[in-house]
């Protein structure tokens, strides 16, 4: 059989670098990862224009290391054991010994994320000279079918000239020039990448081996601005990177630290500088794992204020939990909003019952020589691939998490003192444990758990019992006084027996001798009080034994004295008897006096009505004469019916539209240019024709009654209908509206249209060219301002109220009737009203009428 071989496309390299480092943080993290696994102790950023230089003071590379391994693609020196062959016989760092922070042999290409060219300088001890190699990473671009291996990259030799941080004579610096365009070195980006290399190399660590140091002059001046206005230190862009938390943390929080070192995993909770227990165990579980640290820190109110003071940012947004292999970071553990550790879906099942990544701080150690046993996915930010390390891992910090919350959610927060029935009551054991909730926020000291809350003592002691029960776990030291339930005798004889039987056995599993003798006075204690209690309780008997005779006594009494009681009182009733017949005679004969009486009274109410009629009559005809002489327009009405005035007043405007439009037709009849706007008169003039003849046919009441029906209608939308067909009477007609919902009221068509046209005739008649619409909706009611720019309403013969009234015009020649029709109408059919608002409020000129439809 034939045998072929893969070749490599040039654009593996878009694969490996660009595309798989996912941003210019996690570039920059792999570059300074190299030089810690290079044995660095300081790494310089410099940020110059459309230049970033990284340089380390690592050991080096030699022209062979350059040749063969970083230029070997893929190829990893620290996974096959040959990185540090040639200074293992050697003191190099003063025989530092560092665990490897990176292993995938791709790391390099990171370089490629951050600009299109690399000039790398490298010295080693075993060189004499500085090797220097440029890459120009577009050559990789332009044909990916060119072979990898057929590009070349330029190599050249330099004797002298280039400074490794702290005056090193050894170490690696690589130029990365022609930056990507889309990614712009702002302060604000600058300072987020000094935050997250913060927490790249860990913050809690004791270590202080490795410096990283940024350096941007552009932004020395703006640095000195922040640091004259106390700015903290991590809105600062130059300097070396410091953290300072771990001291705070140590005094101000509750902490559990587990430290797993071969066979034996030790384990320690603090409450705010108070030890509370330590335990020792073997490691059965856990056989894959050799050097583990885990350090949580739950942060109460008062931690979460003191954290935010010490480093400028809320703990929510620095982060929770982070996980550190041989000192550097793992992506994405800890970074806020971040769950890889599976805490907030299970904290948000139970209310102060379980702890969430909110609610904590704290960072997770593994040292391994064997990088592979902790893996991250290529992407760099995408976590740990699964392995036999990451699950025993993953579930040691399990253990660890329920440990410090089995802690606070159970003694500092009173969890079970309802469900673990430690109380004699309900309201009791809610109480108690509202008082707790309340202390914990802001206290800085767990004295108030010692000294006041018997709850948390007990929970303390069920938590000890638990693990004095585990036959691999030795208990090497827990609080005796917050486990001291027998401190105070008042409360000691409230504790229920199992409680005090716990304690007793924590006593002898521990060979607590004090502890036991303080029981055995207890009990002694208990059993005098409930002795007391006994002989009080069976005095109490015989005195309710004797109380009951005496009432019983009493109540004999009682009854004796309400039996003779009863029969004076029905002696007393057969007098009273007799009385009353007596008084029912003299009662009928005032009966018969007081009918007589009301008799006349009657009669004489009855003169005093006839005279008031008489009187109305009178005032009555009187107001009639008056009202006749108002208009003579009434007397020529009298005798037809409100819905055919009406009719005949609506034919009479359309009449005048339809003698206006003529008119114009005979003036733009002059010239045939104006043919348009003569067929556009015509269309109007036929419109009010046929307004005409459906009018005419109202006359009867079978035809009111049908055009009369109430409709469900959008009354702006009508309006906005109905009013163009007046366009070649109005210049201008125009309409706002200021809301979007549609208003759907049912009312008859007809009286709509009677208003609208009273209106805008009203308008006319008063010079109007224009029209303006106002809608507006308020309280399901809908507003409409109906406004003109003609002569408005003379207020100074009239009043805003009197011109609704029939047979009152504010024109000669005038009957009266279009504003009254509109009153009248608004209130009987449209269940509404119509009000004058006043002249001069949307033109300069012009009267404004408000109609409301509820």
């Amino acid at each position: 059989m034939e045998q072929m071989r893969f070749k490599i496309s040039s654009a593996l390299k878009d694969l490996i670098g660009k595309d798989l480092i996912t941003n210019d943080n996690v570039a920059i993290f792999e570059l300074v990862k190299n030089s810690y696994d290079a044995y660095a102790t300081k790494v310089e950023i410099t940020f110059e224009e459309d230049k970033i230089i990284i340089a380390d003071n690592g050991k080096g590379m030699t022209f062979n290391d350059v040749r063969d391994k970083w230029l070997f693609l893929g190829f990893s020196a620290k996974k096959d054991g040959s990185e540090d062959r040639d200074i293992k016989n050697a003191s190099y760092r003063d025989n530092i010994k560092r665990h490897y922070a990176g292993a995938k042999g791709i790391g390099r290409f990171s370089c490629d994320r951050l600009g299109k060219k690399l000039l790398l300088s490298t010295k080693s001890s075993l060189s004499s000279h500085i090797e220097q190699i440029y890459v120009d990473w577009g050559r990789f671009e332009q044909d990916q079918k060119t072979e990898f291996a057929q590009i070349d990259v330029e190599y050249a030799q330099k004797e002298t000239g280039i400074l490794f941080p702290n005056n090193g004579t050894t170490g690696t610096v690589l130029e990365i020039s022609s930056l990507d365009k889309k990614s712009i070195w702002s302060r604000k980006k600058i300072l987020e990448l000094k935050r997250s290399l913060e927490k790249l190399i860990n913050p809690l660590s004791e270590a202080n081996d490795f410096e990283i140091e940024i350096i941007c002059e552009r932004e020395l001046e703006k640095d000195k601005e922040e640091r004259s206005n106390n700015k903290h230190d991590r809105d600062i862009v130059n300097g070396i990177l410091t953290n300072s938390i771990s001291s705070i943390l140590n005094i101000k929080t509750t902490l559990i630290d587990i430290k797993l070192s071969g066979s034996r995993i030790y384990t320690k909770i603090a409450d705010r500088g108070v030890d509370i227990y330590k335990i020792s165990e073997n490691n059965i579980h856990f056989s894959e794992l050799k050097d583990v640290r885990i350090s949580l820190y739950y942060l109460n109110r008062s931690a979460k204020v003191n954290f935010t003071k010490l480093m400028g940012v809320e703990p929510v947004n620095y982060g929770s939990i982070f996980l550190f292999r041989n000192g550097f970071r793992i992506m994405p553990f800890g970074a806020p909003s971040d769950d890889s550790w599976s805490l907030d879906y299970r904290a948000q099942q139970g209310n102060r019952r379980f702890l969430g990544s909110r609610d904590l701080f704290g960072r997770v150690d593994i040292i391994t020589d064997n990088v592979e046993d902790l893996k991250e996915v290529s992407s760099r930010d995408g976590g740990l691939i699964e392995t036999d390390v990451s699950k025993q891992l993953f579930e040691l910090f399990k253990i660890a998490h329920r440990r410090l919350e089995r802690y606070v959610t159970g003694v500092l927060w009173g969890e079970a003192f309802l469900r673990r029935d430690y109380f004699h009551d309900e309201m009791e054991a809610n109480e108690e444990r509202r008082k707790l909730l309340e202390a914990d926020k802001m206290d800085e000291s767990p004295d108030y758990v010692f000294s006041s809350s018997i709850g948390s003592k007990i929970d303390f002691i069920q938590l000890i019992k638990t693990l004095t029960k585990d036959n691999n776990v030795e208990v090497l030291y827990y609080n005796k006084e917050l486990a001291n339930i027998l401190s105070n005798p008042q409360v000691s004889e409230e504790i229920k027996p199992q409680f005090i039987a716990d304690l007793e056995k924590i006593a002898i599993d521990m060979n607590d001798s004090d502890l036991l003798f303080n029981i055995d006075e207890a009990k002694r204690r208990i059993l005098e009080l409930q002795k007391a209690n006994e002989l009080a309780e069976q005095k109490a008997i015989e005195a309710e034994r004797k109380r009951i005779e005496a009432e019983e006594k009493a109540r004999l009494a009682e009854i004796a004295k309400k039996e003779a009681e009863r029969r004076r009182k029905e002696e007393e009733e057969q007098k009273k008897i007799a009385q009353l017949q007596a008084k029912e005679a003299e009662l009928r004969r005032r009966e018969e006096e007081i009918k007589r009486k009301e008799a006349e009274q009657q009669k004489i109410e009855e003169e005093e009505k006839r005279k008031k009629a008489e009187e109305d009559k009178k005032r009555i005809e009187i107001e009639r004469d008056v009202e006749k002489s108002k208009n003579k327009y009434l007397v020529s009405t009298r005798n037809i019916t409100k819905e055919a005035e009406d009719i005949l007043h609506t034919i009479k405007i359309s009449s005048n539209e339809l003698s206006a439009a003529a008119k114009n037709i005979s003036r733009e009849l002059e010239s045939i240019s104006q043919s348009q706007k003569i067929r556009e008169d015509l269309d109007y003039i036929f419109f009010h024709v046929e307004r005409i003849n459906k009018l005419s046919k109202l006359l009867t009441k079978a035809d009111i009654a049908i055009l009369k029906e109430h409709t469900k209608v959008d009354i702006a939308e009508y309006i906005q209908e109905y009013l163009p067909n007046y366009k070649s009477t109005l210049e201008e007609i125009t309409f706002h509206i200021d809301f979007t919902d549609v208003v759907i009221k049912k009312i008859p068509l007809l009286d709509l249209s009677v208003i609208l046209d009273n209106l805008i005739n009203n308008s006319v008649k008063a010079g109007a060219s224009k029209i303006h619409i106002d809608f507006a909706k308020e309280h399901n009611q809908l507003i409409v301002d109906f406004s003109d720019n003609g002569l408005g309403v003379d207020l100074e013969k009239f009043s805003p109220d009197v011109i609704f009234e029939l047979g009152i015009t504010n024109k000669r020649g005038g009957s009266g009737i279009g504003l009254n029709t509109i009153k009248e109408t608004m209130r009987r059919e449209l269940k509404g009203d119509i009000v004058f608002l006043g002249n001069g409020l949307h033109y300069e000129r012009g009267a404004t009428f408000r109609l409301t439809f509820r």
